[in-house]
C-alpha cells in the first residue's frame, strides 16, 4: 500500500543514514483512513508500516530504504522504521492480541536486519521523539509486554 511519493523522502539506507530505532505510533484514525492519509500527497506525512488491528495485518506504505515522515523530527526520521498501530490512545480495545504478536514480529526482523538493540533505548514511542508534540502510543500501550514478545519472536 505505498504512501504518496510527495510524503517520504527517497534514500538509499542504511547507507545513506543508519537505522538505529523503531518509533511505536498510534494512528488516531482507523487502519483505512490511515492508508488514504498516505497516499494523498498534500498530508506530508507517512510511516514504513501500518498494523491492522482486528488482525494485525501489516501494510508496508514506504520501503525501510527510504525515510517516511513519521516522527516530527528529521534527525529521527532518517534513523528510525515508523510502525503505525490502528487505534487511539485513549481507546485500549484497539491494542489486541494479534496487532502485538504482528508487530513484535516485524519489529523483531527490524531489530535484526539492522542490528538495533530490542530494548525500550532503541524501541521508543513517539511521545519520546526530542521536540514531538505526540501523546501516541500513549498509556495502555504495554511496553512490558511489547518488548518481552520482540525478544522472543
Amino acid at each position: 500500500m505505498p504512501a504518496s511519493t510527495s510524503n517520504y523522502t527517497a534514500a538509499n539506507r542504511p547507507t545513506t543514514y543508519p537505522v538505529e530505532y523503531v518509533i511505536i505510533h498510534v494512528t488516531q484514525e482507523t487502519y483505512a483512513d490511515t492508508l488514504a492519509i498516505f497516499k494523498n500527497p498534500a498530508k506530508k506525512v507517512s510511516a514504513h508500516y501500518v498494523v491492522r488491528s482486528s488482525d494485525g495485518h501489516i501494510a508496508q506504505c514506504v520501503r525501510e530504504r527510504n525515510v517516511g515522515w513519521h516522527a516530527g523530527n528529521w534527525s529521527y526520521n532518517t534513523r528510525s522504521i515508523g510502525i503505525e498501530h490502528e487505534g487511539w490512545v485513549d481507546k485500549p480495545q484497539y491494542f489486541t492480541d494479534e496487532m502485538y504478536e504482528q508487530s513484535a514480529a516485524l519489529t523483531a526482523a527490524i531489530c535484526k536486519k539492522y542490528g538495533i538493540p530490542k530494548d525500550r533505548e532503541h524501541i521508543i514511542g513517539h511521545v519520546e521523539v526530542p521536540g514531538a508534540d505526540h501523546t501516541d502510543p500513549g498509556r495502555h500501550w504495554d511496553w512490558s509486554r511489547y518488548i518481552r514478545m520482540v525478544n522472543f519472536a
